[in-house]
């Protein structure tokens, strides 16, 4: 085991973990909605008591600005505990570069992913390893500051040169080497940190020319192909996380609304019980798998119906960024049917 993995580990034993570990989802709707402003209305209130979703995910709009550009950060803790009155989870997306939620001039600034990974060689790679963790410590120190549990990051899906995937520097590159060294070193910080981490976009958006927020990229890799290149990455960064005794407690796996003909023609990863199952058979995942957003316009149909499909897929969780409170209503009644409906048959 590398000296830096021993230290982590070390560092963990003195890191609490008491919000994060002690988070229980039992009785929880397995949604994670937005909200639409930096308070809770009285109506978002309600909806929060009655179905008590898993978790709430937060963006820049939640946010309120100073003259100098400096985000409320006691306005924020307010709603974050707020919040926690009711869902055990609060996430962001915290990236680093173009994706990153809490901007104000008061919080850390990240540099994008690959910045870090640029230039990166077998004789440097512990050097720019060692950059990144401080990165992420700089990024957690914020978002534990201000009560968040969940960053949606590290990005590990594998690019290729000759392939224009919109995720550009968001991933940290066309190395398998140094994406894997990254992605887990990023994970074992966060969890220092206290933290946890969501590896995405599994099984990977690398191969993926479209963007998935406007339509549904296809990859027509064969399966063979897809094992040793975009779906490598993902197996290897999880069985070496695990094989290092890290709980699968701590990092999350969120899905890729792509469709992989070569492993199922008809649905894409989220909503894929054949690529869910991939998952956690083939790549040995046994944590929580959640959805990438289902508004995206990869999805179609209503947004309940997404939502369900991939709850029966296999996926834990589902994200659902809507600040419409009566969709949001029609979606958690729906799926408090869906889920009274399973048990029944159970």
């Amino acid at each position: 085991m590398r000296i830096r993995n021993i230290l982590f580990f070390i560092a963990s034993e003195f890191t609490t973990h008491l919000h994060a570990s002690a988070v229980s989802d039992s009785g929880c709707l397995p949604v994670i909605f937005a909200v639409s402003g930096s308070e809770l209305s009285d109506g978002e209130v309600t909806f929060f008591e009655q179905y008590r979703p898993v978790g709430t995910i937060l963006s820049i709009w939640n946010m309120e600005f100073d003259e100098r550009s400096n985000v409320d950060k006691e306005k924020l803790r307010q709603l974050c505990d707020r919040i926690h009155c009711y869902s055990p989870y609060i996430l962001i997306d915290q990236e680093g570069g173009r994706i990153q939620h809490l901007r104000g001039a008061n919080c850390y600034r990240a540099s994008a992913p690959g910045t870090f990974s640029a230039g990166a060689m077998e004789e440097n790679l512990e050097e720019k390893c060692a950059l990144l963790r401080q990165n992420v410590c700089s990024i957690d120190d914020d978002l534990r500051e201000l009560g968040f549990d969940v960053n949606c990051a590290p990005v590990c899906d594998l690019l290729f040169g000759d392939i224009p995937s919109f995720i550009g520097d968001r991933s940290f590159g066309t190395n398998p080497n140094v994406v894997h060294s990254f992605a887990v070193d990023w994970v074992k910080q966060a969890t220092a940190d206290g933290i946890i981490s969501v590896l995405k976009h599994c099984p990977g958006h690398g191969s993926a020319v479209g963007d998935s927020h406007r339509v549904l990229p296809r990859v027509e890799k064969s399966l063979p192909d897809l094992m040793r290149s975009d779906f490598k990455i993902f197996k290897d960064v999880i069985r070496t996380l695990c094989d290092d005794d890290l709980s699968d407690e701590f990092f999350w796996v969120m899905t890729a609304h792509i469709l992989y003909p070569a492993i199922d023609p008809d649905y894409c990863a989220t909503q894929s019980p054949k690529i869910i199952r991939m998952i956690r058979e083939d790549f040995g995942f046994r944590g929580k798998i959640v959805s990438d957003c289902i508004m995206m316009e990869a999805l179609q149909g209503a947004p309940w119906e997404r939502a369900i499909a991939a709850l029966e897929a296999g996926c834990d969780y589902i994200i659902c960024v809507n600040h419409d409170l009566e969709q949001k209503k029609i979606i958690a009644e729906k799926v408090t049917e869906y889920l009274a409906s399973k048990g029944e048959e159970n």
